[in-house]
């Protein structure tokens, strides 16, 4: 294994970190692949046999491929001492996808130990070995709640946060900064905005987010659909009745309907990220992997009512909540996206992405706009595969006993 084209990874079973090993893996990299638990080779097998689709596409990878059980939470990873002393001679660079991503402030101490804790352990570990390249995948969102042009190459300007996850990751960015200059670390920051699916397939791992409007609206539709099979009382207190074979549902979600919410596919981010790791020169710096061109929140609220064939649905200000008061199904989706509200709420910053179009310049890589045809593929990939509950069940199986 050459030790300049091995890979150590963490996060390499979440959403991000999944995607970006399939391509190290067809770009020629070997990796070694930091996983928690005691099925972690299994953890890897299924979850790539479901990228490559057929078992005997990943087979042809596995041999470069090495599996370290171990935790980010823990000193040294969690790794022994004998692998400590072999991966200083074979890791060429890090690259660092591990996360809780979870809004949830009820998990602050656990989001806490993963993002803050996890990332010194893993900076802490690299000093150990000696190791001068690392290349982190943080988030847009650590700018909080600022408002304006955000630049790439700010950080810290006093702002408020949204949510523990935004803050940790800010946290955790900032002792990235702090070991890169103490210790001569080469550090690549990656700042994506909201990951969604393949713009291609719609193809993802994660249901959370975005997507998490997205399912609390199907529920909603599906709970009057059936209400309407029936005897429609449900539907006809609540207004809720077909209109040329759409289903009218008079819905009101708080938000800002022309504020933007920046969303990317994964294709776009893995695309952007690979082409900046390849070229060592573009190393060292921060870069936001965002939209250039985000949708309003209104204009995407349409598309989404557009594919799922539902009307009524409408962005509205708190002041349309005030002239009249919230009712039980406003309150239900509203308890429903509790967590990613602050998204649709409250104003979002324009993020300046000039280090990261500078390295774009002179490709074809540019982010997919956001059409009723991408969020179409999103959608039916979510409706199709049950949010994931049946994604190639089928193969996971063969997979397994391959």
């Amino acid at each position: 294994m050459k030790k300049q084209t091995t890979i150590f990874m963490t996060g390499a079973t979440g959403f991000v970190g999944s995607n970006l090993a399939y391509e190290f893996l067809n770009h020629g990299y070997s990796l070694k692949l930091l996983v928690r638990g005691e099925n972690a080779e299994q953890k890897i097998d299924s979850l790539f046999y479901k990228l490559y689709y057929k078992p005997e596409e990943y087979s042809k990878f596995k041999k470069r491929v090495e599996i370290i059980k171990g935790d980010i939470t823990k000193e040294n990873l969690g790794i022994s001492v004998q692998d400590i002393e072999r991966l200083s001679q074979e890791i060429g660079s890090v690259f660092h996808c591990a996360a809780s991503v979870s809004f949830d402030e009820s998990e602050k101490e656990e989001i806490e130990k993963q993002n803050v804790g996890g990332t010194k352990n893993l900076l802490e570990f690299m000093c150990r070995l000696k190791l001068h390249e690392l290349h982190y995948m943080s988030t847009a969102y650590v700018a909080g709640q600022r408002i304006g042009i955000v630049y790439e190459d700010e950080l810290d300007k006093g702002q408020s946060f949204n949510n523990t996850y935004e803050e940790s990751k800010f946290k955790a960015e900032r002792l990235v900064k702090s070991y890169g200059e103490r210790y001569n670390i080469e550090t690549t920051i990656y700042r994506p905005a909201i990951i969604v699916g393949d713009s291609k397939t719609g193809r993802t791992s994660s249901f959370w987010g975005f997507y998490s409007l997205v399912k609390s609206l199907y529920t909603l539709i599906r709970i009057f659909k059936e209400d309407l099979k029936r005897n429609g009382r449900r539907s006809n207190s609540s207004g809720v009745y077909y209109k040329d074979k759409v289903l009218y549902m008079p819905l009101r979600v708080r938000g800002i309907p022309d504020k933007t919410l920046n969303l990317v596919p994964i294709d776009y981010v893995v695309n952007v990220v690979m082409r900046i790791f390849k070229d060592k020169n573009t190393h060292s710096k921060i870069y936001h992997v965002t939209n250039p061109n985000p949708a309003t929140l209104e204009y995407i609220q349409r598309l989404v009512c557009d594919c799922l064939d539902v009307s009524g649905v409408k962005i509205a200000e708190p002041l349309d909540f005030q002239t009249k008061p919230i009712n039980q199904w406003e309150e239900f989706f509203s308890e429903c996206i509790q967590n990613f509200a602050p998204y649709l709420q409250k104003e979002e910053p324009t993020f300046s992405n000039k280090n990261t179009q500078e390295v774009l310049n002179g490709t074809n890589i540019r982010c997919p706009h956001i059409t009723k045809n991408l969020i179409s593929k999103l959608i039916s990939y979510c409706i199709d595969t049950d949010w994931g509950k049946k994604i190639n069940e089928s193969l996971l199986h063969t997979a397994i006993n391959y």
